[in-house]
């Protein structure tokens, strides 16, 4: 009975599926760049299109700051911060603009907190009453991009972006101001089963009371391979220092994409950190529709 009630799931899900096809309303995942940051992807060549995605991510690291840094002295006693995000992230695609929402489920274990757009942990020193262990809802993201320019022979696929951290993350998990960003999107189709991109931008980050933060220019690069129904690639994230005394923000993320029953997909990743201000080490798993 079990296994005839399972099978019966199976079917309807199937048939579920067809039907949004029949519909025209699958999801277009393969348009979707699988970055774990979630930012703005690539817009599909669709005139109406829409994605859910989630999943988990975890990093760990000192994120820049050897000491903690308060208000007129340094303690030189940081231990690192770990991070688990649980993200949840909705688009909706009309024409050539596209929207995006996602809100997260955070858990920082050390002193870091969360500033700017793309959820990389700024390490500051936390207050004598305020636990180094928190866990809650983060901030939300809303973020648009319009395509300027369709690729063709000569030219990329060209958008202009830009996204908006709102200041709604639980007592401890942000740095309670809002963050802006703006960039610019490049997408060159290579080979049928190859893809480079890359988006050049920079940051407004919101200052807080006891350290500085500095805006900064952000760069992404890479390439994205599909054969099939598996893909995988490498992405290079590039952020100019957050504050004074911590090196620029380098990490490498590699990443092995899986699609099944036609618009699902499976992204792992890791993150490997270039420089004192990236994280150690970082790997996560992204489920998107």
């Amino acid at each position: 009975m079990a296994a005839l009630s399972s099978r019966t799931a199976r079917q309807r899900l199937v048939c579920c599926f067809a039907a949004l096809q029949l519909l025209g309303l699958t999801p277009a995942a393969a348009q979707l760049l699988p970055s774990h940051t979630l930012s703005i992807p690539r817009t599909s060549p669709s005139h109406f299109d829409w994605g859910l995605s989630t999943g988990l991510n975890v990093s760990a690291g000192n994120y820049g700051a050897k000491c903690e840094v308060k208000i007129k002295s340094v303690t030189c006693n940081t231990t690192g911060t770990t991070l688990i995000e649980l993200p949840m992230t909705v688009m909706l695609q009309a024409g050539r603009l596209r929207m995006e929402v996602t809100a997260s489920f955070i858990n920082i274990q050390g002193p870091g907190k969360i500033s700017d757009n793309y959820f990389f942990p700024v390490v500051m020193a936390p207050s004598a009453t305020e636990p180094k262990h928190r866990s809650g809802l983060g901030d939300f993201t809303i973020g648009g991009a319009w395509l300027l320019h369709r690729e063709d022979a000569f030219v990329p696929a060209i958008e202009i972006g830009g996204i908006a951290k709102l200041p709604t993350a639980s007592s401890g998990l942000g740095t309670g101001k809002g963050d802006f960003g703006a960039q610019l999107n490049l997408y060159r189709t290579l080979t049928p089963w190859l893809t480079a991109y890359g988006s050049l931008g920079y940051l407004w980050i919101g200052d807080i009371n006891t350290v500085k933060l500095h805006s900064g220019a952000h760069a992404t690069a890479g390439v994205d391979v599909r054969i099939a129904s598996f893909g995988g690639g490498a992405m290079l994230d590039l952020q100019q220092s957050t504050w004074q005394g911590a090196p620029d923000y380098a990490s490498l993320n590699p990443y092995f994409t899986w699609h099944f029953l036609g618009g699902v997909g499976v992204t792992l990743y890791t993150t490997i950190g270039l420089t004192r201000a990236s994280p150690s080490h970082g790997f996560g798993v992204r489920l998107s529709l």
